[in-house]
């Protein structure tokens, strides 16, 4: 086995092992509980988990996507975050290799997952996650620019956390009733991650964040799901635009990680 495919098959395994972090995240952090303890149990009959009934993706296979105690169902949502988280860790490996921003790049992709599925159920960016996000990411790519000198990079992504926060800042502003707080504390975050590999991909990714967002609205207006009245959540769409972003820039991405 190359190490190219060693690495990926741990990072899908890594991704599908904190996929089932990012599904307590979900489930317990809209309702302020905490992600630690105690031991998860169905939210219907309150039985606690055993461990094999919590392996991601396939006990909700083996289980019938139903719990074992009371035959409550079992949200399909819990197996597609596992599997979104893993399958984001994979594309994130495979584009940029391990290096040592890696870690801060893995967890601002499952961040974005845990965000997005969070706004899609619940219409909100809850500061419980951002806080704590945007806290590792600082850490993380800190200690990745003391790793190997690339100071230029951090300030790089201090520039881009204004360059994306700014500008949302000030349609939020101007337009409350389009921009939610938390779509505005979302962008700096965003653009912190993204500027690490230079301002290009930080405009790319509000760019098309925006798009995807104008688009998907449209849809979701045209066959029905949503009324000109009902909110859309826009974090999914700022999330899609700027994992796509980091996905397709190798061009920016090369000089940086070689």
């Amino acid at each position: 086995m190359s190490p190219t495919a060693a690495y990926l098959i741990l990072a899908l395994l890594g991704g599908l092992a904190f996929g089932g972090f990012a599904t307590v995240a979900v489930f317990r952090l809209p309702r302020n509980y905490s992600v630690v303890a105690p031991r998860s149990s169905c939210p219907n009959c309150e039985t606690v988990l055993a461990w094999y009934d919590t392996i991601p993706v396939v006990s909700w296979f083996v289980l019938h996507g139903r719990c074992r105690a009371c035959q409550h169902p079992i949200p399909v949502s819990y197996p597609v975050i596992e599997l979104a988280t893993a399958l984001v860790w994979e594309a994130i490996v495979a584009r940029l290799g391990v290096h040592p921003e890696l870690p801060a790049f893995l967890a601002f992709g499952t961040s974005l997952v845990i965000l997005s599925a969070i706004d899609i159920q619940h219409h909100r960016l809850p500061n419980n996650v951002l806080g704590p996000a945007s806290v590792v990411a600082v850490v993380l790519f800190v200690a990745a620019a003391a790793y190997h000198g690339r100071w230029t990079n951090l300030e790089h992504a201090a520039i881009g956390a204004v360059a994306y926060g700014a500008p949302m800042l000030l349609i939020g502003l101007a337009a409350p009733a389009a921009m939610g707080g938390g779509d505005v504390k979302f962008a700096p975050y965003l653009g912190f991650s993204l500027g690490w590999f230079g301002l290009t991909l930080v405009a790319g990714g509000a760019l098309l964040g925006l798009l995807l967002g104008g688009l998907g609205g449209a849809l979701l207006l045209v066959v029905g799901r949503k009324g000109l009245k009902d909110a859309i959540p826009f974090g999914p769409f700022m999330a899609l635009g700027a994992f796509t972003m980091l996905l397709i820039g190798p061009g920016v991405l090369k000089p940086w990680i070689g």
